[in-house]
């Protein structure tokens, strides 16, 4: 009888980025995410270690690298069976191809594997199971993006319940995660937000459109810096639902990703819609378009969220200097990283004296639950023993296993990488 034994923490331990969580049965077990995590310069970092011979299935919580990048060194050697959504899978097609564009000297395979990887695909649909020797594995919505998902394994009377990234709030993009169906007597779930509420969705949205109405209004021209995945789509179908009457444009990735997640319309919650927020802006498709934009007021969504590069870098140098022009970052920045360079000190670079003249925001849209939202998952799953708390940093992780043991009186664990938590 397949025997659920025991998880390793390969990585998200007491980190964000570079998920990956073994669950060994007796004597092979089951991948939850293999993310890249970014170090010093971009150079991507991969979890621990596990050998390919030990792994019965590789689960995909949803196409970010951080929680996928790393998957195709496995398909160097071995066939081994994935487990995504079908939108997932069509995401992670464009997102390792820009992988291998911008990192693929550092990383250990190459096109050939991540071609494998794809093509060794179970495509499982929310609120379904399947079973792998004799374990059983139900898939739930994240909420997180379009394709995210919740994976929940059973065997031998125990049950383990991984998040990935995960969202309890309603978005322009996808419908919240419902945890109340779930049950599992242990839960690995995400931190990255165990700290603080996020400010309600319809104010934070109030507030940018209030923002961009009054640069559109003063003659400027408002860059919003995107995510590709997710966030632009959600920027765009936020600027229609509220009837901005100037050009709205967009570049980069967000591009392709559009085409895909219109392709996929079943992860979104409202897929008119944001065909409506798509078909009534314009596409950037050339360098004539780019300087098309710039020419009268507009509102240009361009990738990358936190400025490292894309067509955002080459738009944001033709408006800094403009007070009349509005930088609004609606992404996470993170340390080191030229959108927080901006915020902290307001220059472009480092060695850079001079400022920022255009007015420069930054609007909380997020799509990771905050600490209300991890709670209401945690105290929603029925039959919860023990609560596992990864893809936070220390603090973070450690509000929520306080508040875990103190106010619900269950076993709470802050993970570290390498660690091993027996099951049986």
């Amino acid at each position: 009888m397949m025997k659920m034994r025991e998880i390793t923490i390969l990585g998200g331990g007491g980190e964000v980025g570079r998920m990956a969580v073994y669950v060994r049965f007796n004597k092979s077990g089951v991948l939850l995410d293999y993310g890249l995590g970014f170090g010093e310069n971009d150079i991507p970092t991969l979890p621990l270690h596990v050998a390919p011979s030990s792994l019965k299935a590789i689960i995909i919580s949803h196409a970010h690298l951080d929680h996928s990048g790393a998957a195709p060194i496995f398909y160097i050697s071995s066939n081994i069976k994935s487990f995504m959504t079908k939108t997932t899978r069509d995401l992670l097609r464009i997102m390792y191809n820009d992988m291998l564009k911008i990192s693929g000297y550092y990383l250990p395979f190459e096109v050939n594997e991540i071609r494998k990887m794809l093509k060794n695909v179970s495509i499982v649909e929310y609120n379904t199971s399947t079973n792998i020797d004799g374990a059983e594995l139900e898939f739930y919505n994240a909420g997180h993006i379009p394709g995210s998902m919740i994976t929940v394994i059973r065997a031998n009377n125990r049950s383990l319940a991984f998040t990935g990234d995960v969202n309890t709030t309603l978005t322009r993009l996808v419908k919240p995660a419902d945890p109340k169906p779930i049950e599992a007597d242990t839960l690995v779930i995400e931190s990255t937000y165990a700290l603080v509420d996020h400010p309600p969705r319809e104010e934070v949205e109030r507030k940018f459109i209030e923002a961009v109405r009054e640069v559109l209004e003063n003659g400027g021209t408002v860059l919003v810096p995107s995510f590709s995945l997710s966030r632009g789509q959600e920027i765009l179908s936020i600027l229609n639902h509220y009837g901005i009457d100037y050009p709205i444009y967009y570049d980069g990735m967000i591009r392709e990703i559009n085409r895909i997640l219109l392709a996929n319309r079943d992860h979104l919650r409202d897929p008119t819609s944001l065909e409506k927020a798509i078909s009534s802006a314009i596409e950037v498709k050339d360098w004539r378009d780019r300087r098309k934009a710039l020419r009268q007021p507009s509102v240009i969504v361009s990738s990358a969220g936190m400025l490292k590069g894309g067509p955002a870098v080459f738009y944001l140098k033709k408006i800094a200097n403009n007070p009349k022009n509005g930088l609004f970052l609606v992404s996470f920045q993170a340390p080191g990283t030229p959108g927080r360079r901006i915020l902290e000190a307001g220059t472009i670079s480092t060695d850079s004296k001079k400022m920022i003249k255009a007015r420069v925001m930054w609007f909380d849209f997020s799509s990771h639950s905050g600490k209300s939202g991890l709670l209401e998952i945690i105290k929603s799953i029925k039959g919860l023993e023990r609560v596992i708390l990864v893809h936070g940093e220390i603090k973070s992780a450690e509000n929520l296993a306080e508040i875990t043991r103190n106010d619900l009186g269950l076993e709470a664990i802050v993970a570290e990488n390498g660690q091993r938590i027996t099951l049986d």
